[in-house]
């Protein structure tokens, strides 16, 4: 009797468990969402999707079995979901509704629409170059009761793109209500440029104009170094918040955001060394080298996803925060040792790097499922706006190298003023140096050829009379550039007309004039070379360091002493010949000798003394066509015949 009891227990267990398989197998085919009403006019379809991988066009038609997919949610992907998956939901509506639309927001070319198994137009497959996230996409819907809503998805295998740019969310809801939610989540995304569009551009165009300022100033190579650094960071960021907000493909954040880290990293180090006038050192050089490497070799098998983005990122990391730690460290280091400028560059130097290496720390911190890490890479709230952190660095570095720039170009602007007032005094004085026109000299032809270079020199030459008829001629050149060149050139005119009144000959002439430079100047010397002419062709000669003479093209050996200026004790000897009628003797100054070609080489003494026998303006023009470098003066002087003047 007992054992009877229990086979009919036992069969009515069975029986109602089958029933109960029977009653729910509808549900584990599919599960159906039920849509009665429309409550703020959408509904979020984000719930109960089935999910295989692969790709199979089967798998749009609204008959197909999918008891066997798994049950999941739309929202962020994980490493697994990369390659094709599809995702399935039915959805059952009133028969009476209003007007519907879809709204899909995600990787915008990363997926196809399906309805019952049509294909709706609008959503598609793209390259992977092509995509962006987030992306809003309305899509018009004929829903009559129940409807299998298709997703056929393809994310790329870069894990940059899956750590967090794929993912869906679907709303359904009447038009007007879907439309407004396109509106507002489109505002959202716009907010969240606006004020770092606001930082960036405006650094880019200064930057700009800081390439400009490099382009008229040469030789200032900090304003080509900020310039392009401006340009690299703030183009590179809003590329990165434009790609970021999906109105840029993502491929270019990837393609030219990230490498321009790097090469905002050498920009930097460049910079700071040309603003305090440091030689960057082969250490530096071999990092800058190092930092070149991921953006040549690392991106493009990070993008097919060789590798993960967390080892990326740690990589970008361990790479930028050195320099990024070391640049204040060394700037710091050079205003101990009296840089001064060096300490305006110190706190400016850490806000960009060590912000983006922040923002790394954060990307990490999501690709390992940190929370607490990922917030580092979290946009900040201004209110219905938002501002990423290295957005904020790059407007207080833009806003304190402002300052530090306008300061440094104050004191160069200053500083330029006062160079262009000594260089315009300094040719006025130059003029001095030479004599307007040259004067009559009974029996002789006299030329002479003055081509002064840009840089005010101090290359001067004098024709003297003295009491007892004869001339004295000094071709010189004063050691140095510029003003204090020019101050010494006259002096030395000064002192040497007092000289020659005296009636001195020319050895003695330049001992005296000798030790009232050295006693007058301070550092610098003076080359002269002085000739006296008598009315019937005999030349007295002595040299103070200076080329020798020419006559009719061969030179003349003059014993040569010691600069005017560098010892007081110095002595000078003369040499004494004669000019037949018809002779020239040319006298030059080194210009002529040290004219340099493009390929550098020098004019020479065999040039100049191939030359030396035609006219001065013909010498000096020669000179400069090889290449002028220096002041080129040239005077000859020819005898023609007593009692015969000439100009």
């Amino acid at each position: 009797m007992r054992s009877w009891t229990r086979i009919r227990v036992g069969a009515a267990v069975c029986g109602l468990t089958l029933l109960l398989l029977w009653g729910l197998a509808p549900f584990a085919r599919a599960q159906t969402v039920r849509i009665d009403s429309w409550p703020n006019g959408t509904f979020e379809l984000n719930q109960g999707w089935r999910v295989h991988d692969g790709d199979d066009l089967a798998w749009a038609q609204p008959k197909f079995n999918d008891s066997d997919w798994q049950t999941d949610s739309l929202g962020p992907l994980n490493d697994q979901e990369r390659g094709s998956w599809w995702y399935r939901l039915r959805v059952k509506v009133p028969a009476e509704h209003p007007p519907l639309a879809l709204m899909i927001t995600g990787g915008d070319g990363t997926y196809e629409l399906y309805v019952n198994g049509q294909r709706i137009p609008g959503p598609q497959l793209r390259s992977p170059l092509l995509m962006t996230y987030p992306k809003e996409r309305v899509v018009p819907l004929t829903l009559a009761g129940e409807t299998v809503i298709a997703l056929r998805t393809f994310v790329p295998a870069t894990s940059m793109f899956i750590a967090d740019r794929g993912a869906w969310r679907v709303e359904l809801g009447t038009a007007p209500a879907i439309e407004r939610a396109r509106q507002a989540a489109l505002s959202t995304r716009v907010d969240g440029i606006i004020l770092g569009s606001g930082i960036n551009l405006p650094a880019v165009v200064i930057g700009i104009v800081l390439l400009v300022l490099f382009w008229l100033q040469r030789e200032h190579q900090e304003y080509f170094w900020l310039g392009l650094y401006l340009i690299l960071v703030s183009g590179g960021t809003a590329l990165f918040s434009l790609a970021s907000a999906g109105f840029w493909p993502f491929s270019t954040n990837w393609f030219i955001s990230v490498p321009t880290v790097y090469l905002c990293m050498i920009a930097q180090i460049e910079f700071t060394f040309s603003f305090v006038g440091q030689r960057v050192n082969r250490g530096w050089r071999i990092y800058e080298a190092l930092l070149l490497v991921p953006p040549i070799a690392g991106v493009l098998p990070a993008w097919f996803g060789a590798f993960s983005r967390g080892v990326f990122n740690v990589d970008e990391v361990a790479l930028i925060v050195p320099a990024a730690i070391a640049l204040p460290i060394l700037l710091l280091v050079w205003y101990r040792r009296g840089l001064r400028e060096a300490g305006w560059l110190i706190v400016p130097s850490l806000f960009p790097m060590l912000t983006i290496a922040l923002n790394d720390v954060g990307i990490i911190g999501s690709y390992l499922g940190s929370r607490s890490l990922a917030r580092m890479g979290d946009s900040v709230p201004l209110g219905i706006f938002a501002i990423q952190p290295f957005d904020i660095a790059d407007l207080l570095f833009v806003l304190a190298i402002g300052v530090v720039m306008f300061f440094r170009f104050t004191r160069v602007s200053r500083e330029q003023a006062r160079s262009a007032a000594e260089l315009q005094a300094a040719r006025e004085i130059q003029q001095r140096l030479v004599p307007s026109s040259l004067p009559h000299i009974a029996g002789y032809k006299l030329e002479a050829a003055y081509l002064p270079a840009q840089e005010v020199g101090g290359d001067f030459y004098q024709v003297l009379e003295q009491a007892d008829g004869g001339t004295l001629i000094v071709v010189g050149d004063v050691s140095g550039k510029g003003l204090k060149a020019a101050m010494t050139g006259t002096l030395t005119i000064g002192a040497l007309r007092t000289l020659a009144d005296e009636g001195l000959k020319p050895a003695a002439l330049l001992s005296r004039l000798n030790r009232q430079i050295t006693r007058g100047q301070e550092g610098g010397f003076v080359t002269c070379l002085c000739v006296r002419i008598s009315a019937q062709g005999m030349v007295t000669a002595a040299n103070a360091g200076h080329l020798a003479p020419y006559r009719d093209g061969e030179e003349v050996a003059v014993e040569s002493g010691l600069p005017l200026g560098v010892t007081a004790e110095s002595d000078y000897c003369e040499t004494l010949f004669r000019l037949e009628p018809g002779e020239m003797l040319t006298l030059l100054s080194d210009g002529v000798v040290e004219a340099q070609s493009d390929s550098g080489e020098l004019f020479g003494f065999e040039r100049t003394c191939a030359i030396s026998g035609t006219s001065a303006e013909a010498i000096a023009q020669e000179a400069r066509r090889f290449g002028q470098h220096d002041d080129i003066t040239v005077l000859t002087v020819t005898l023609v015949g007593a009692g015969v003047v000439h100009a």
